[in-house]
């Protein structure tokens, strides 16, 4: 339990309205700081991740984006837990200025800024207004719009803008982030139809559909500013952070400080980030966003882009050069404490880079590719940090976002963080659909990234590179994997039988850890010779998903005629249908089902292309096509929605549609056929 200074209000119990690693993370600080924590599942079993650190937790019959969405339920959740506060986290109502107001009148203490801030900062539109009163440059733009308070004004209002502005444009949620709701728009044919998608994304991601709408740079840099500020009017900045390296307008690696900027831009944007806090009254954790633009020669400028008020996905970084807990600070300040003195002359210390492992796909517009988890093993060492969001075995659903986890490396300076980064995903397993580990790999080692930070447009210009990188490194490996396989799935890798074990009636994992040696007697095919030596499995015995599977998972090294030994990790999978082999080189996977190959995953569709199959599974929200209607190339045919995201199903032929084999509203899977051609 903790007080307030004067003893007024005191916190034993947080229910976090949250789920995932956002969720992990709250509970890590809370259970230091002793105190108690609630949250949300919908297993049986509470996940593995969350049951060492939770206090308690609420089952619930569903876990969906609608009820973490919905403020009366989650205070009527807290209050019926015996929580006497409220953390958000980030994302669904965090930067929701009704659902903190709730909180208060419940009489629950809200851990975040203070509702005024948030409504004046938390909507995109009102942001900029407030910029603008600062004297924060801002870019030329339209600062609401909302299509349910009359479509017919508001796609005139959008057109007259883009009639003086000029395109492109950018739409984009003005209610949250992460790349939900956020339209590149080219020319004015493309502009209702986008502006519609933007408001739907945004109403499904966070609950309001009114968009903001701004002159599109070429290729900025996404620079941010991390504020922390208290009750008593004292305003600190713990540096900043650039998140340039995004794949759909969605940031995929964050690096704290952020390198090679002029100290003056540096202090203006720091001084900028401050001066807005101030203004508006602020108080809790906040990240000011800007773009920097380096496309003149002399000059670099920077304007603001929006206000987060909330914790950010990619604290991790500043928390590590600043070594400051900011959610301990953000309970520290929602209890009324006054920031101390020496956080104003804190300087960061070495330099810390956070990637986001997504289960999707760098091969088709990095689309979602859920499915089930056989084992995940994050590597550790000195200087790693995981926030993790799954257990060793698990399910990536289509309900959320495709999150794994996220991966945080420490050093002393930018080049030794990015080769730490490179070789932790390497030493990683994971066992499960297609994933971006390979790409990660590719931009930690991409020199031109070691050199410096790129623009928000590096990976969009740089995809077909990664993927050709990507293609040659398993071609390199191939000789090493098909003598692995042969080893696990001849079973001349000798491994213990699991046991089971119950507790309350459920099995449970087993935490026997032995060593097992073996020599592989027999050469396998194109090699001459393969050992396999030390290899250190671990049973687990129970997975939510498949209660009767089992999954055994080890990690060994292997020689070869040609060199010393190297590292693997290998996944044997069963259950009473199936039986799957996994081997794991270099951050690269392979697996064997029933001695069928599938390369990169055992779920998540291959996107044929052709506009009539599902890229990723989820509803169909759009039927654009009848039997026997005339298609063009590039043609919308279908949009489906899935985890959040509208994805735009297009032709890549011009033909006639024959037969339409699904329906508006219909649940598809990735890969399912969504019609044919005549």
């Amino acid at each position: 339990m903790m007080a307030s200074p004067q003893g007024t209000i005191t916190i034993k119990r947080i229910f976090i309205a949250n789920r995932g690693e956002i969720a992990r993370r709250i509970a890590l600080t809370a259970k230091k700081l002793g105190i108690e924590t609630v949250a949300l599942t919908d297993r049986l079993v509470p996940p593995a991740y969350l049951a060492e650190i939770v206090t308690k937790f609420i089952h619930i019959k569903d876990e969906t984006t609608q009820v973490y969405l919905n403020p009366d339920l989650m205070v009527e959740f807290a209050k019926a837990s015996g929580a006497d506060a409220i953390h958000p986290g980030f994302g669904f109502l965090s930067e929701n200025a009704g659902f903190a107001e709730t909180v208060i009148k419940a009489g629950l203490t809200w851990i975040g800024p203070r509702p005024g801030a948030i409504d004046a900062m938390a909507s995109k539109a009102t942001a900029r207004t407030h910029a603008d009163k600062s004297k924060v440059p801002c870019l030329p733009g339209i600062n609401g719009l909302d299509l349910s308070q009359g479509e017919t004004n508001a796609l005139r209002q959008l057109d007259e803008f883009a009639d003086k502005a000029g395109f492109p444009l950018l739409i984009k949620a003005a209610y949250g982030g992460g790349g939900k709701g956020m339209r590149i728009v080219h020319s004015k044919a493309e502009l209702a139809d986008n502006a519609r998608r933007a408001a739907a994304e945004a109403i499904s991601s966070f609950g309001n559909g009114s968009l903001i709408v701004e002159k599109y740079l070429a290729a900025p840099r996404h620079v941010e500013v991390q504020v922390m500020a208290d009750k008593h009017g004292n305003v600190c900045i713990f540096g900043d952070r650039d998140c340039s390296l995004q794949r759909r307008h969605q940031k995929i690696l964050e690096e704290a400080p952020a390198p090679n900027i002029p100290q003056a831009v540096r202090d203006a944007m720091h001084a900028a980030a401050k001066g807005l806090a101030s203004a508006v009254g602020y108080d809790n954790a906040g990240t000011v966003e800007f773009l920097l633009d380096e496309t003149q020669r002399d000059q670099v400028l920077f304007y603001f882009l929006e206000m987060n008020t909330r914790l950010q996905v990619e604290h991790t970084v500043t928390e590590e050069v600043f070594n400051v807990d900011l959610v301990e600070w953000q309970i520290r300040v929602a209890l009324g404490e006054e920031l101390p003195s020496e956080f104003k002359s804190l300087k960061p210390r070495g330099h810390s880079i956070e990637v986001r492992i997504y289960a999707e796909d760098p091969g088709t517009n990095f689309f979602p590719a859920p499915g089930a988890v056989r084992a995940f093993v994050p590597a550790a060492g000195r200087g790693i940090r995981w926030e993790l969001g799954l257990d060793t075995v698990d399910e990536i659903t289509t309900r959320f976002d495709p999150m794994i986890s996220k991966l945080v490396c420490t050093a002393g300076d930018r080049r030794q963080a990015l080769e730490l980064l490179a070789q932790t995903l390497e030493r990683t397993l994971f066992a499960g659909p297609r994933n971006n580990i390979p790409f990660l790999i590719w931009l930690a080692r991409h020199p031109q990234i070691i050199e410096r930070p790129s623009n928000t447009h590096f990976i969009g210009s740089h995809i077909e590179d990664a993927l050709t990188w990507e293609s040659a490194a398993r071609k390199s490996l191939e000789q090493d994997e098909v003598a692995l396989m042969f080893a696990i799935e001849g079973r001349h890798l000798s491994t213990p039988r699991a046991t089971a074990h119950t507790a309350d009636g459920h099995p449970t994992h087993d935490n026997i850890t032995s060593s097992a040696f073996a020599q592989v007697a027999r050469t396998a095919p194109s090699r001459s010779s393969t050992a396999l030596t030390h290899v250190t499995t671990k049973h687990i015995a129970w997975s939510p998903a498949e209660p009767n599977a089992i999954s055994r998972y080890g990690f060994g090294l292997y020689e070869t005629g040609k060199s010393l030994a190297h590292p693997f990790s290998f996944v044997v999978h069963q259950s009473p249908s199936r039986t799957e082999y996994w081997v794991g080189l270099n951050g690269h996977n392979w697996v064997r089902v029933d001695e069928r190959i599938s390369s990169g995953g055992s779920s998540g569709g291959t996107f044929q292309g052709d506009g009539m199959s599902a890229p990723v599974p989820g509803k169909v929200i759009q039927v654009n096509i009848a039997t026997g209607q005339g298609v063009e190339s590039g043609q919308v045919l279908f949009v489906l929605e899935s985890m959040k995201m509208q994805f735009e199903v297009k032709s890549s032929k011009s033909g006639t549609a024959g037969n339409i084999l699904v329906n508006q509203g219909d649940q598809v899977m990735a890969g399912q056929a969504l019609g044919e051609w005549a």
